[in-house]
């Protein structure tokens, strides 16, 4: 026991000491537009078609047009719109009583917070103008026009400037933001509509986030929701326009982070203009980034539940591309003749490893044999608590991983050609 005594104190005495070295820290935050938070904004707000109708004036001739709207907080929305009497009593109550809402903890106040936009067509363009004054007038509006069947963001767009309020903590947050707006006629919410409501669907992309920086690290909080996520890079990186590759660097606000070799975890206030760094003695979750080198003992379980290692499949290749994907994943299924063909023309160099997601392995076993699928497969859970895919970071379909022959990862992106062209300049060098 006596023994003992001196190796506790001096362990207590390193823990305080690198407790003490990593206080509490705040960090200024601003709304930033740049092209980090233009990259950045993966969010996506959708317009929803609006279901009742003012009288609007400024409106440009067009061939066809409907009125959408969007609100950052649904919820609040009924609840003031029913209170105006533009949402009927008994479809509200049944939306609250679906929902489990008090209206109690929701403004009194009526939130200003819609966004009424204009989507129509004319000719073989589609014409978007928002509403951003509040005003029923559209003629002293930005006017986005894009080609049929194209929807590409620039960064040379002029943006506009959505400004909202936002109830949460019973308190009231006044926001501004500014977006573009893009036609997006393929999304989810196109299931629930009538189909000749399709054709207008679009969203609202903000291009702005709020930045800080600390011990040359940026801090990115694209949103404001309290259940949101955050980016941490190095200030020497930037984000690209593949939201995969950016994810690396996503967190939760209840992840710990480690900032030069001390661990945080994360608070910020409402009106976004604060962040706080608590010390934490709990260590980072385990993520494996661009740089990052995976040993080549890192396991694998392949179709027939038997175990294999990174080493195996990277055998004499120079290069791993590891593919995740799954047979429930549309664009997992379109992407794969895509890396069939690349890697017909570079598997001298270059060797693949699956990583199929899926439900069962027999619907994995019968894509492959079908599309003459000729690379190892290894196979996880779907929707289970496996630490590959934490430790990978993967978290949207199909994910791409490009390593070399010592396991360090070079590249990391979205499975689509964009992805291949880049990974192929990388193999050719």
């Amino acid at each position: 026991m006596m023994t003992s005594l001196p190796r506790i104190t001096l362990v207590l005495f390193c823990f305080f000491l690198n407790l003490a070295a990593s206080q509490t820290k705040q960090i200024k935050l601003k709304l930033t537009s740049n092209l980090d938070t233009f990259n950045l904004n993966e969010y996506q707000s959708d317009l929803r078609p609006l279901s009742y109708t003012d009288n609007f004036i400024g409106v440009p001739k067009l061939d066809s047009l409907k009125f959408h709207f969007v609100a950052m907080d649904y919820v609040q929305y009924a609840y003031d719109k029913y209170r105006d009497n533009k949402l009927e009593k008994s479809r509200a109550l049944a939306y609250f009583q679906r929902l489990k809402i008090d209206t109690l903890s929701l403004s009194q106040r009526k939130i200003n917070q819609e966004l009424i936009v204009l989507v129509g067509f004319k000719k073989n363009k589609q014409i978007l103008i928002a509403d951003t004054n509040n005003n029923n007038d559209f003629s002293d509006e930005i006017v986005y026009e894009y080609s049929l069947g194209h929807k590409a963001v620039t960064t040379d767009q002029l943006p506009s400037v959505y400004k909202f309020e936002y109830f949460q903590d019973n308190k009231i947050n006044y926001f501004e933001r500014r977006f573009v707006l893009v036609p997006d006629s393929e999304n989810a919410i196109s299931q629930k509509i009538p189909k000749a409501d399709i054709p207008y669907l679009s969203f609202i992309k903000f291009t702005d986030a709020w930045v800080g920086e600390l011990d040359g690290y940026e801090f990115y909080f694209p949103d404001f929701y309290s259940n949101s996520s955050f980016y941490v890079k190095d200030k020497n990186y930037s984000f690209s326009e593949d939201f995969v590759s950016n994810n690396q660097y996503k967190f939760h606000f209840t992840d710990t982070i480690t900032i030069n070799n001390s661990n945080y975890t994360i608070n910020r206030q409402l009106k976004m203009d604060l962040l706080t760094l608590n010390p934490s003695i709990k260590g980072p979750s385990k993520r494996f980034l661009i740089g990052d080198t995976v040993p080549l003992n890192y396991s694998f379980k392949d179709l027939n539940n038997s175990t294999f290692f990174l080493k195996d499949a990277l055998k004499d290749k120079s290069f791993l591309l590891l593919e995740f994907w799954g047979t429930w994943c549309g664009p997992c299924l379109k992407f794969s003749p895509q890396i069939s063909r690349f890697y017909n023309l570079n598997k001298e160099k270059l060797g693949v490893l699956g990583v199929a997601v899926d439900d069962d392995t027999d619907k994995v076993k019968a894509f492959i044999v079908k599309h003459n699928i000729n690379w190892q497969q290894a196979f996880v859970k779907l929707n289970s608590t496996t630490t590959l895919l934490a430790e990978m970071n993967v978290i949207a379909y199909p994910t791409i991983m490009l390593l070399d022959k010592n396991g360090k990862i070079i590249f990391v992106g979205s499975g689509d050609s964009g992805s291949l062209e880049k990974i192929r300049d990388i193999i050719v060098e």
